[in-house]
């Protein structure tokens, strides 16, 4: 009798993102220090700790914000740890805030434009609307509507940025944040989703609460969301969240910080399952009741 063979077992990516012995201090001040992880290909991280833990900041340095005091930044094997902002979103690395950062008195449409055509091709083009300006307004404004679609925001398109619920606006953060991804010349666009070029979109997408001030019937459209985002564009995700059922659901690994260090990481299982995890973090009563509900 032979034994059956077992399937060959699918070869693991490299890391999209590596951080390596990461660290910055303002003054007397470590607000990050000696942290390392990598954010694997193809899923969504979370990023989880009590406030003043240096996630934000941690974001802050991925992107160019602020430099490292020591440590590397690596993305697909490129280093960021000296680039500038812009260059750093040039290599695919794409964010949204704390705090609401839009063009409050611009369309939604607007909003997911500028950054498509601050990377156009044409700026004196633009200024005199040659055909080719014309052009490569149309393509972004296709990709732009595209794009809203995508994250539930094609009814939204003409509405003034201002006027949306706070949960639209998050919707729109995010809309804005994978435009940043997309040459001038946009991709092309097919049916409801933006197809994605392998050279074109962003990499790496960073959102920094993005269930802020959300209700609980919100915080789940919101998952539900970013899965399909996920999906449809391809991009690795990290994102900082308190909402630890949002974690649970939708990230396929979570790190654990706490006072600017690394306190555990792994499946959500296994942290929401450490000792040292529901000591310094869920074992608050807010997060353990929440961390009760998954």
């Amino acid at each position: 009798m032979t034994t059956p063979m077992e399937p060959p077992s699918k070869p693991s990516l490299p890391p999209l993102l590596e951080v390596r012995g990461l660290s910055r201090s303002f003054g007397g001040i470590h607000a990050v220090e000696e942290l390392s992880f990598d954010v694997a290909q193809d899923g969504i991280m979370g990023l989880i700790g009590p406030n003043g833990a240096g996630k934000t900041t941690v974001f802050n340095l991925i992107t160019g914000a602020y430099r490292p005091t020591a440590g590397t930044i690596c993305l697909r094997g490129i280093d960021l740890t000296k680039k500038r902002p812009h260059e750093i979103v040039r290599a695919g690395v794409s964010r949204t805030f704390q705090n609401i950062r839009l063009f409050n008195r611009m369309t939604c449409l607007e909003n997911v434009m500028v950054p498509l055509l601050a990377r156009g091709k044409s700026m004196l083009g633009t200024f005199f609307r040659t055909p080719f300006a014309r052009g490569e307004e149309q393509r972004a404004r296709e990709t732009a509507l595209a794009v809203m679609k995508d994250v539930g925001l094609a009814d939204a398109a003409h509405r003034v940025a201002s006027t949306l619920p706070y949960g639209l606006q998050r919707k729109l953060e995010i809309a804005r944040a994978l435009a940043c991804g997309f040459s001038g010349q946009g991709p092309s666009v097919q049916g409801p989703s933006v197809q994605r070029p392998s050279a074109q979109g962003p990499r790496l997408l960073l959102l920094d609460e993005p269930a802020a001030g959300m209700n609980d019937a919100e915080t789940r459209e919101l998952g539900e969301v970013i899965l399909k985002v996920q999906k449809d564009f391809g991009v690795t995700m990290m994102l900082i969240e308190h909402h630890i059922e949002l974690v649970m659901d939708i990230c396929t690994h979570v790190a654990v910080m706490d006072r600017g260090t690394l306190l555990a990481e792994g499946s959500p299982r296994d942290v929401r399952g450490d000792e040292r995890v529901i000591a310094a973090y869920l074992g608050r009563p807010r997060a353990r009741r929440e961390l009760e509900r998954t």
